[in-house]
């Protein structure tokens, strides 16, 4: 299950505890023709590099979660976007016939609404899809580097993070400012006032841009893996900075509704789940598990509980007594509490459930599970929906 990162103020305190890789999604090079200005291309090998350096993410590295990269060829979508921390955008030309379309643009923006991240390179007119969707549009006036971080940007992680405090930042090749910032702030300037690195909130997540995409590629950082320049610094802070900020975008949805089993290796048992319309913004969960007494007697257990983003807390009923057919009569049916339990999941295609039985029936020899739990059946809808 994802979980939000540590935040930076305790990245040097921490000594011991459960690791979590942050995901990095990129678009993937081939989309836009190979133009290289991508964490899969050519002009950014040694941002790679640094990014998947375990001395600087990792444990024992400067910041202690590992980099996961994933090159991201398929169409953009709130679920694509869903499996990462932070989502990086570089320099990629708005007329070309792969170009992100309308819905794609939107996504991005759900996505950082719904607590995601996402670093974005605006370049020039032109190359600024993405930029502009967001409202920060560069324009053709040129930056006069390096670039030094303004009164707000000297208090930002970004200029004062756990890889140091870079102060003067190269830029290379198309070399711009924003001409608009309205709504912005304003983190790093050029030497004229310029303004060239902007934060933006938006709901719950943020968006840091900058006006050049060679301020953190090969052209400014320094060779190998290594942390040793300001461009260098610059990029370790902005991804640690955005990680330790991104939230569970993940919510358990009615996507998820339909058949879930474990596998071959126990055939026989599974879940059957449907997730409604509780009101109020909460979704009403109910899991029938069918599995087997301590007999071998066929039994269902049902759990039920309001969600609460990507879990659920559950009571567990068992029922009994009831007839077949004609002799069914609900008097002698008897519902019990069999216990209780909890059930999450972080993506589309895996549940976790763990069930836990009381007292009474721990004396009956039932014991608690915990098992993690893929789809039997094709859903009948895409996933996620948004819920209501």
């Amino acid at each position: 299950m994802r979980k939000k990162l540590i935040a930076l103020a305790i990245f040097f305190l921490v000594l011991s505890y459960d690791v979590f890789a942050i995901e990095v999604g990129s678009i993937a090079d081939s989309r836009f023709g190979g133009d290289g200005w991508t964490l899969d291309g050519d002009e950014m090998t040694e941002t790679r590099a640094k990014l998947l350096a375990s001395a600087n993410f990792g444990p024992g590295g400067t910041v202690p979660e590992a980099i996961n990269i994933t090159d991201v060829a398929d169409t953009i979508t709130f679920a694509v976007l869903s499996e990462f921390d932070v989502f990086f955008i570089g320099y990629f030309y708005f007329d070309h016939e792969n170009a992100f379309t309308v819905d794609e643009l939107q996504a991005f923006q759900d996505w950082v609404s719904a607590g995601g991240t996402m670093v974005v390179t605006c370049d020039e007119p032109e190359y600024d899809a993405v930029c502009t969707a967001f409202g920060p549009v560069p324009g053709f006036t040129s930056a006069a580097p390096p670039v030094a971080p303004t009164i707000a940007g000297s208090g930002s992680p970004v200029f004062d993070g756990p890889f140091g405090a870079p102060s003067a930042l190269l830029m290379a090749g198309s070399q711009y400012i924003f001409e608009e910032t309205g709504g912005f702030t304003v983190l790093g300037e050029d030497q004229n006032g310029g303004p060239v690195v902007l934060e933006r909130l938006l709901g719950d997540g943020r968006v840091v841009f900058f006006t050049d995409v060679d301020m953190v590629s090969n052209d400014t950082l320094s060779a190998g893996s290594g942390i040793s320049d300001d461009n260098d610094r610059f990029l370790g802070n902005v991804f640690a900075y955005l990680a330790s900020e991104a939230v569970n975008t993940f919510d358990l949805n009615a996507g998820l509704n339909g058949n879930w089993w474990f596998g071959p290796g126990r055939s026989g048992e599974g879940m059957q789940l449907e997730l409604s319309d509780g009101g109020g913004g909460d979704l009403t969960m109910v899991a029938t598990f069918y599995s087997y007494d301590t007999s071998g007697n066929q039994i269902f257990l049902i759990a039920v509980g309001t969600t609460n983003g990507d879990s659920v807390d559950v009571d567990v009923y068992i029922t009994e007594g009831g007839l077949w057919g004609a002799a069914f009569n609900p008097a002698l049916v008897n519902e019990s509490e069999w216990g209780t339990g909890m059930i999450s999941a972080s993506n589309c295609e895996s549940i976790h459930m763990v069930l836990t039985p009381n007292a009474t029936y721990q004396a009956l020899g039932y014991t608690a599970l915990e098992y993690d739990l893929v789809r039997l059946t094709v859903p009948w809808a895409p996933c996620p929906i948004a819920n209501p």
